[in-house]
């Protein structure tokens, strides 16, 4: 990992009502399918691989991108937030997210005046991500979506970091979606695609 303790925090998002959630449980207590339906799949995800990551952007904008790692961190100005974010399965976390607004990113490409929705895509290898095999089929790979308008809200964000440091494997490393009012750990992560769209994209669970 990569040390960002040097990012300063947002002061509109620098505190919650509760305490922060000790890294080792965060870490340690993850939700992402790709590497088992359990939330002890940390060590799993370790198979992650990360680098020469790209991000490709395209769709209904004006300047198709396709982003490294580099380009992220240089183009959009990284700050950490505070968010807290509750489950449906009866648990919660406050986590300090480090990143950028997905806002900045809109502004970058310019979408149409089409564009109306938006899909994220997470990374898939069959062979690495091989899935909670008790599951079944499922719809690979995963995606999320939202309205344009709901991306361009300003609590909207990508992590690209955690804790002071890049962000872990589990975590959704190098880049993940962070929408506080909705996924929770459940969200898009290690994102390969953005796309945007004229239509309400299908996602993983309403395809399901």
């Amino acid at each position: 990992t990569f040390d960002l303790s040097f990012v300063e925090r947002n002061p509109k998002f620098d505190k919650v009502e509760r305490s922060l959630t000790d890294e080792s449980f965060a870490s340690k207590y993850n939700n992402f399918y790709e590497f088992g339906g359990t939330k002890g799949i940390w060590e799993n995800a370790q198979a992650l691989p990360t680098e020469n990551w790209k991000v490709e952007v395209t769709g209904l904008v004006k300047n198709s991108r396709t982003y490294d790692l580099d380009d992220l961190q240089k183009k959009f100005p990284l700050e950490e937030r505070i968010y807290r974010f509750r489950c449906v399965e009866a648990w919660a976390m406050v986590v300090p997210w480090i990143g950028f607004p997905m806002n900045k990113l809109i502004d970058d490409v310019e979408p149409t005046s089409a564009a109306k929705f938006v899909r994220f895509t997470t990374y898939y290898d069959p062979k690495i991500t091989t899935g909670p095999l008790h599951f079944g089929s499922l719809p690979w790979p995963y995606t999320e979506g939202l309205r344009i308008e709901e991306m361009a809200n300003d609590l909207a964000f990508f992590a690209t970091g955690i804790y002071g440091h890049s962000l872990p494997k589990q975590h959704g490393a190098p880049i993940r979606m962070v929408v506080p009012w909705k996924y929770g750990f459940k969200g898009a992560k290690s994102l390969v695609k953005i796309e945007f769209l004229d239509k309400q994209p299908a996602t993983f669970w309403n395809t399901i």
